[in-house]
């Protein structure tokens, strides 16, 4: 049992980061507890129909986050689990035997955040009598790829039983690499030569070499990896084909789209790519069952206007370091393929980005601002999308959608998102909610309430009513301990603690003892005057 209260202002902790006139100077005090951890088991609620989408979060945060969580999600379907990517300790969370009952792992990409348990993983399956097995990996080819490159150093060297000799273990012998979204119909290969020296080359699926009229492979010196450059049939132009086709484009993937079936689950997962631009190899997955559509949007940059610049925008080529003749003859060029590359996305993509999010839920990515590689809070507040969740979070968050948090369990339910909390499920109906990393507060509109929502540089902040700043609402605040909601303690020596038996007690402390009721918990009976009327 964790109790923890401190006098820093309540404004002071939600706005930390605003521009200092966002910054309430009133008293106060933030109540703020240890974060909740369900016994494994709970994911796999009763009440979850066969078809209802199950998404625990198990982690939530982005990778510079001071609570050290990264990301890890587990999605389950008629008792049959997926973790979605793995950056997070499951050891801790699921068990032993949890772990060893995941039926596989989907991959977003190869960042450490979202990886990070994976080789750990791995190791336990591989070596433990008890639940020795293969993990399943399902990503892109070129996501498995980096995935590949990555782990092998930690698992293909060990000792022998008897520890005298150091021996290899072949990667494929741990892991199954399952492939989804299609194959490319090109790709660069690393042949070897009779005389044992290696050399790239780019080939069709038949094995065919691709001469420099079609293809050439770019090296950066800086970073000695092998780029592929494309030339268009349609517009004629050099692109980066992993750039700018998406995975429905026939042009450079194979038809077939390896969707991920499973049938004991009648679970269909489909990889998404593009709505996705984070720079390095990066799918989204929209899991689909009955009425149900769940998209994770993985680390991307949500900008609608970008995306038109990088499908509109043509850039001549630039002939600086490398010779026009030398160009168009090499196939293997060193240099830097951004100064070759014309177009950055196709028309195809840049529709298909606009449509991805179509009829699902869509849990996505945010960050406060000026993050280059996700999405700006300001890109996505008003985006067009129903029924929006935010996760990998930054630690301090002030939004009109739900922000998700960690050890916490959504289910998907005839096409609508619910909150599962102790057996019940709650909808997301407050008006805004507050995210740090200290605590997190949910608000609902009310005329007469002690706290105003304000907006500075597209950022939003919750200060007093007296304090500076334009309001855009009045709120009551109620601050959400494990998904159950109670109302805000601002008096000093006033606070909460969780229980050994879960439940809520409301503590005020005196001069040499305390004392202590159980707190109600008020979610489900509280509503805005627009959910009232």
């Amino acid at each position: 049992m964790t109790f923890r209260c401190g006098s820093a202002i309540i404004s002071a902790k939600i706005s930390d980061g605003l521009p200092c006139d966002c910054v309430s100077r009133q008293g106060g005090t933030i109540v703020f507890l240890e974060k909740l951890r369900p016994s494994c088991a709970e994911f796999h609620s009763d009440f979850a129909m066969s078809h209802d989408i199950v998404f625990e979060v198990i982690g939530n945060t982005s990778p510079f986050s001071m609570m050290g969580e990264s990301s890890c999600y587990m999605v389950t379907v008629n008792k049959r689990s997926y973790l979605l990517d793995c950056g997070s300790p499951i050891f801790p969370y699921l068990g032993y035997k949890g772990i060893s009952e995941i039926k596989g792992i989907f991959a977003t990409h190869s960042h450490e955040d979202h990886k990070r348990w994976f080789t750990d993983i791995v190791l336990f399956t591989f070596y433990n009598p008890l639940y020795k097995h293969k993990v399943k990996l399902i990503s892109s080819e070129v996501i498995l790829e980096e995935y590949s490159k990555n782990s092998k150093a930690a698992l293909e060297r060990s000792l022998s039983r008897d520890s005298k000799r150091i021996i290899d273990i072949p990667y494929d012998e741990m892991v199954e690499p399952v492939i989804i979204g299609p194959r490319s119909k090109y790709f660069i290969n690393l042949k070897t030569a009779p005389a044992g020296s290696f050399h790239y080359q780019i080939e069709n699926r038949e094995g065919q070499l691709i001469g420099p009229d079609k293809a050439k492979i770019f090296i950066n010196p800086a970073a000695n990896r092998p780029r592929l450059l494309f030339k268009d049939d349609q517009t004629g132009e050099w692109v980066e084909p992993e750039s700018y086709y998406c995975l429905s484009s026939e042009s450079f993937y194979e038809k077939n789209r390896n969707v991920y079936r499973d049938d004991e689950a009648d679970l269909t997962v489909e990889a998404i790519k593009a709505s996705v631009w984070h720079g390095v190899p990066t799918i989204a997955y929209r899991f689909m069952t009955g009425d149900n559509k769940l998209l994770f949007s993985a680390d991307t940059v949500y900008r609608p206007s970008l995306w038109k610049q990088l499908c509109e925008e043509h850039r001549p080529q630039r002939f600086d370091t490398i010779r026009r003749e030398e160009f168009e003859k090499s196939s293997i060029l060193f240099g830097d393929i951004n100064e070759f590359i014309e177009r950055t996305w196709s028309r195809e993509r840049y529709e298909s980005a606009l449509s991805a999010y179509e009829n699902c839920v869509v849990v996505h990515d945010v960050a406060r601002r000026n993050s280059i590689v996700h999405t700006d809070y300001v890109d996505i507040s008003d985006a067009p999308i129903e029924k929006l969740l935010f996760t990998h979070n930054p630690d301090n968050l002030t939004a009109f959608r739900p922000i998700l948090k960690s050890s916490r369990t959504l289910v998907l339910h005839h096409g609508e998102v619910y909150e599962s909390v102790k057996g019940r499920l709650y909808p997301f109906d407050a008006d805004v909610y507050v995210h740090h990393f200290s605590c997190d507060l949910v608000g609902y509109r009310s005329e007469t309430g002690d706290h105003k929502v304000i907006k500075k540089d597209g950022l939003l902040g919750i200060v007093k009513t007296d304090e500076p700043g334009e309001e855009l609402m009045r709120v009551d605040l109620y601050q959400d301990i494990g998904g159950e909601y109670f109302p805000l303690l601002t008096d000093q020596g006033r606070g909460y603690v969780l229980r050994e038996d879960g439940r809520v007690e409301e503590v005020t402390l005196l001069r040499n003892t305390s004392r202590g009721r159980v707190a109600e918990n008020v979610r489900g009976q509280i509503a805005s005057p627009a959910a009232q009327a």
